[in-house]
């Protein structure tokens, strides 16, 4: 067997979201099961789960870019990596030339690139006959905020494989963007076979002040408008207005410190449903609350495949979502969750008491989309397609 074969892994960042979650999954299995990989890693921002990607590299992963330097390994090593790879001012395009000269002399046989904001990094790869894979989770919002329609149209092709993360995907780079179909395969996300609940659930309501004849709905969701979470506030007015029965809503993600989470709490005030309303900052324990929710609801405009949708389908949770929305249209069709009109917050609102005042509905849901989910979407079974075309490329 060769041991020499080296993968070079390009994320975006580092963060507490799904990508980076999903890649960290690959990689420590990728790592135990492929030993004989040796695996660097590039970051292109760093995040919570740095020091999770510094056990897989073999190499010190290289962070290309410093949007958050609260982190102390970033003001350690802030200035001696300025020096290695911005000794001036340079562009976006001149430091992805840089670096990737610098990277090419490491003679990768394989670039595993994640996320559609990776495409640019990989394309001086491609250009080398190294063999590249892309893993796009995005739709056309999340790829449009990384680049100009002319420029994925132009660049969507010069890849070797297309990691689709859901049929929806798919359909949209070709139908959108004009990629070679043949070069797409669709696997979806998936999560770990063990989901890890660090709290039980009787010990995290008490903390929470929740009592136990509430009903609990909730989003584990980033807080921007493509994900829909400024609809909280308006939602749960429509529900209060629609049920006497009790319930907190959970509002999981972002930061108390950010414009979004202040807005929607202001909006909660002026609408007079705070006291129905729990805020909790994006964390690594995110499980632990799902885990409580009674009704796992997705406002997503747009959203691929999203890992929160199945660790609540693990967990065997009823989800409700939006038509047109991405994946959970995907995952959740033939009755296997709730459908709601696109941004219809009052059908969706009636569709949510209809799920509070029947406990056995609740589980019904639960229990179907939960069996859906290890039928069609078995970890092993996802993993080891990745690893198979990465073996075919390699």
């Amino acid at each position: 067997m060769n041991h020499s074969k080296k993968i070079l892994v390009i994320s975006h960042e580092a963060s507490l979201s799904g990508a980076p979650i999903l890649l960290l999954s690959i990689l420590k299995k990728l790592t135990e099961e492929r030993a004989h990989y040796k695996i660097d890693v590039l970051l292109i921002r760093s995040g919570q789960l740095y020091e999770d990607f510094a056990k897989i590299s073999d190499n010190k992963i290289i962070v290309a870019s410093y949007y958050n330097q609260s982190f102390s390994f970033v003001k350690r090593n802030l200035k001696k990596f300025q020096s290695t790879f911005f000794p001036k001012p340079q562009t976006k395009e001149e430091q992805i030339r840089e670096i990737t000269k610098r990277l090419l002399q490491n003679n990768y046989n394989l670039v595993y690139a994640n996320t559609a904001e990776t495409l640019i990094w990989t394309l001086p790869f491609y250009e080398r006959k190294i063999p590249t894979i892309v893993a796009i989770h995005e739709l056309a919002f999340g790829i449009e905020s990384a680049y100009s329609v002319e420029f994925i149209k132009k660049n969507i092709s010069k890849v070797s494989k297309i990691i689709a993360g859901s049929s929806s995907v798919k359909e949209n780079l070709v139908q959108k963007y004009g990629a070679d179909s043949e070069k797409i395969e669709v696997i979806h996300s998936f999560v770990d076979e063990k989901i890890q609940i660090q709290k039980s659930e009787q010990i995290l309501k008490q903390e929470l002040g929740i009592s136990k004849d509430e009903v609990v709905l909730g989003i584990a969701s980033s807080q921007e408008l493509r994900k829909g979470t400024e609809l909280v506030p308006l939602l749960v007015k429509k529900i209060s207005e629609k049920t006497n029965k009790d319930f907190k809503f959970i509002n999981l993600g972002g930061s108390s410190q950010t414009g979004p989470v202040k807005c929607s709490k202001l909006d909660a005030e002026k609408l007079g449903v705070s006291d129905k309303i729990i805020y909790i900052d994006h964390n690594k324990t995110a499980n632990d609350y799902i885990n409580i929710f009674d009704i796992f609801i997705l406002l997503s405009r747009e959203d691929p495949f999203p890992l929160v949708m199945l660790t609540a389908a693990k967990l065997a949770k009823s989800i409700v979502a939006f038509e047109k929305s991405g994946g959970a249209e995907e995952f959740l069709a033939n009755n296997n969750g709730v459908l709601c009109p696109y941004l219809d917050l009052d059908e969706m609102a009636s569709k949510i008491v209809d799920l509070m005042e029947s406990r056995e509905l609740r589980e019904a849901y639960g229990n179907k989309i939960n069996t859906r989910l290890q039928n069609d979407f078995s970890e092993t079974k996802l993993q080891e397609s990745i690893f198979s075309l990465i073996d075919q490329l390699i």
